[in-house]
């Protein structure tokens, strides 16, 4: 009879991200308790003009791992042009790269 050992000890896994990400410069306020607060962030258009995201407003945030590769994943919202948008922030902590998905 197994009693459990060995058994969930594996991290889960939220498989494959199927959205298409775009690299993002990212500016981040850290907490005393070391929690990352999203502040700032710049993308390229596919024209090549370069947007500035001002006051990011992080709705969620949670700890992820995509084929193994640990992530934070935000849920955020911010006034992109003229519209309120939410976008999704990953800070892929072993690159330390950022990505953005509309």
């Amino acid at each position: 009879m197994g009693m459990g050992i060995g058994i969930n000890d594996a991290v889960p896994d939220e498989g494959i991200l199927r959205r298409k990400q775009e690299s993002v410069a990212c500016s981040v306020w850290f907490t005393s308790t070391g929690r990352i607060m999203p502040k700032l962030m710049k993308y390229k258009e596919t024209n090549g003009e370069i947007v500035t995201v001002y006051q990011i407003s992080v709705l969620s945030s949670a700890k992820k791992n995509y084929c193994g590769i640990p992530t934070i994943e935000f849920l955020c919202e911010a006034m992109i042009g003229s519209r309120l948008q939410k976008f999704r922030l990953y800070y892929y902590t072993e690159r330390q790269e950022w990505k953005m998905t509309k």
